[in-house]
């Protein structure tokens, strides 16, 4: 069941990690599906699916406009009360429906709400004019209130999507046009299909610029299967089970013989059969086929079954934390909720409360359950806090292999003004005093600002400096937390002051020197300046070989408050174009493990599955990671992590060997 469990905390807290980054108005997984264990014979467990997906963003009524060439969605914004009630208004008599699309200008508008579908052309019956409340810009796909030209407090029951950048013209004349509203997903797609229909004048009428469709060359007369109908305009709920939602579901199982599904409006009920495995695939789809998938694996036994893990939480100070866990089991269960691995006293009930959550509340928590002598572990739910103070990435190191043509290169990347302070580290003799088999004999260091060639910094022997500068590097690295090298060994050290100058980054290549032809090295880099200092390390990554025992870097979160962070293995994407990596890994898993544990608290294979590749997209575009492709093999988590020590371990699937990119980037602002 770990396997299982690891798998679905692949990505931890996205929904609430990342508000600022993109909001989505399509289909988005906004908290993954945990994996679960069910008990064979046992009861079904059910999921709210409102709780994993949504329309981040979308705060506002909705409502669903049909029309003859297809459905689009308005989202109704508040801080307009007057447009939004009046709007509604017409909605609920139905006065909208079975209405026209009557006026489209080419890059401009497509206007409606106006005309029955008649060939008399027959205004709608109004309600009374609205007062003008002007406050968002016309930009492409916002819909306004149109009006009486010369009164800014006339508009009535017609509306107009903007085709494109409106504001230089609507935002400046009759007071503003009140933008009440916007087009949701892809229904742009509709909107423009309207606004490629050819348009008419029709002789004897007001109607100059009237898109029509399907007119013969030969029609003398307008008949309504030419009008472009809005068959009705309805207020609409996100999610189901009311008939017209924004999104609906579907699910299936990868193992019906070990777990049916069944969807009842958005609550899913998984129903264990037999024993095995399955993968549950959810797939939300709005009215625009817009779609986004979430798997979720779930384990049918004869023993203990966890049905619900603990979940991780990120909170204000202050506030009432409970973790629980739902499990069934064919005996009596006892629980045992542990802290960072250690068990807490008392805490033997299936949930454990923190009537106020405080810093030193922050950690990883898990329950053991115990029954019929046999005992299972939960995965970790991170608590973090929201407390007040710094945080920043103080240390980074990495474990692994070097070769001739084959060197390993940590690089970063700093933000600020000024220089930063660092001590830099290629230590390979010394890890023998740590039980360390095959160090690297003689390790050799070079620091290079990226994307250029030009050494700034090198070291083969640290004790060769001159002894004032051996003093000053053992005082340094000692104040940093780094442990001693042995007085004339063949590691290499050197303290760096460097400029924050281009994009901030350097890279730390170390190679095989003195006759040394291959061994394990480990790079370190230390901050060494104080955690108030204008210049910070923001990006930390590591290039190296994954050999059977993985690609190991750390890294040190420093400070008090936790942070958000982006932690990648790169692989196949390093193959092609532009980075045309030899031996690239095929197929790299990365999991996040706190230092000296032995449970992990972040793991993913594929950065594709779970549903979360809109979010870690945005992420990317956030943190300035270059792309990964779509369905690629390459790895990728978001969590937000308490102050500590952590290792991030790039192993390959299958014990498979090859060279992979490991990055960590500091998202917080």
């Amino acid at each position: 069941m770990s396997s299982l469990r690891r798998f679905a905390s692949a990505l931890l807290l996205v929904a609430v990690l990342l508000p600022a980054l993109r909001a989505q108005t399509v289909p988005t997984v906004t908290a993954p599906l945990p994996a679960r264990s069910l008990l064979v014979g046992g009861a079904a467990a059910t999921v709210d699916l409102r709780n994993h997906f949504g329309l981040p963003g979308v705060t506002g009524q909705v409502v669903q406009l049909d029309t003859v060439l297809g459905r689009f969605n308005f989202e109704l914004f508040d801080d307009t009360p007057l447009s939004k009630a009046n709007f509604l208004a017409y909605v609920a008599s139905e006065r909208y429906n079975g209405t026209i699309i009557h006026r489209s200008v080419a890059n401009f508008v497509i206007q409606g709400g106006g005309y029955f579908a008649r060939t008399t052309f027959e205004h709608i019956p109004v309600f009374a004019a609205v007062r003008n409340e002007y406050r968002r810009s016309n930009l492409r796909g916002t819909v306004a209130m149109a009006k009486v030209g010369g009164n800014p407090d006339s508009a009535t029951s017609e509306w107009f999507v903007n085709l494109g950048d409106n504001s230089a013209n609507l935002d400046n004349q009759n007071g503003g046009f009140t933008v009440f509203a916007r087009v949701l997903g892809a229904g742009m797609n509709v909107v423009d299909a309207i606004a490629a229909l050819p348009r008419f004048n029709i002789n004897g009428t007001a109607f100059s610029e009237l898109p029509l469709r399907d007119v013969a060359a030969n029609q003398s007369s307008v008949e309504v299967r030419n009008m472009v109908v809005v068959n009705s305009v309805a207020a609409i709920p996100v999610y189901p089970p009311a008939a017209r939602s924004v999104i609906t579901f579907l699910a299936q199982s990868s193992n019906p013989a070990v777990a049916t599904v069944i969807l009842n409006g958005s609550t899913l009920t998984v129903s264990p059969l037999g024993l095995g495995s399955a993968t549950i695939t959810v797939r939300a789809t709005d009215t625009n086929n817009a779609i986004a998938d979430a798997t979720f694996a779930v384990e049918v036994t004869a023993g203990i079954a966890i049905v619900t893990p603990p979940q991780s939480r990120h909170v204000a100070p202050g506030t009432a934390v409970t973790f629980s866990v739902l499990a069934q089991s064919p005996a009596a269960l006892t629980y045992q909720w542990r802290k960072d691995g250690v068990a807490l006293p008392g805490a033997t009930a299936a949930s454990f409360a923190i009537p106020a959550a405080a810093a030193g509340d922050m950690g990883f928590y898990s329950v053991a359950l115990t029954s019929g002598g046999a005992t299972t572990v939960t995965d970790a739910a991170a608590l973090t806090v929201s407390v007040p103070g710094t945080s920043r990435l103080v240390n980074v190191s990495t474990r692994g292999s070097v070769r001739a043509g084959e060197p390993l290169t940590p690089g970063f990347v700093m933000r600020g003004t000024g220089t930063k302070n660092l001590v830099v580290r290629a230590v390979g003799p010394t890890l023998g005093v740590f039980g360390v088999g095959g160090a690297l004999a003689d390790p050799k260091m070079d620091v290079i600002p990226l994307g250029q060639s030009t050494v700034i910094l090198a070291n083969d022997d640290w004790g060769t400096a001159p002894a004032a500068e051996v003093v000053a590097l053992e005082a340094r690295s000692a104040s940093v937390g780094a442990f001693a090298l042995t007085r004339g060994s063949k590691d290499a050290a050197a303290l760096a002051s460097l400029p924050v100058t281009g994009s901030g980054g350097y890279t730390v290549s170390i190679t095989p020197a003195g006759g040394a032809t291959a061994g394990t090295a480990l790079a370190e880099i230390y901050d060494a300046d104080g955690l108030a200092a204008p210049v910070r390390l923001i990006n930390v990554s590591t290039l190296g070989a994954v050999t059977a025992d993985g690609l190991t870097p750390g890294f040190v979160i420093g400070g008090t408050a936790p942070k958000l962070l982006l932690i990648r293995a790169v692989g196949p994407a390093l193959s092609g174009a532009p980075f045309n990596v030899d031996g690239a890994l095929a197929d790299p898993q990365l999991t996040i493990f706190p230092l000296g544990k032995d449970f992990a608290v972040a793991t993913n294979n594929d950065w594709g599955d779970g549903g979360q590749t809109a979010t870690l997209q945005a992420a990317f575009a956030s943190a300035g990671a270059f792309a990964l492709p779509a369905g690629g093999k390459d790895a990728a988590v978001l969590v937000r992590l308490p102050p500590g020590a952590y290792t991030a371990v790039a192993s390959g699937v299958g014990g498979t060997i090859g060279r992979a990119l490991v990055e960590v980037y500091d998202l917080d602002p």
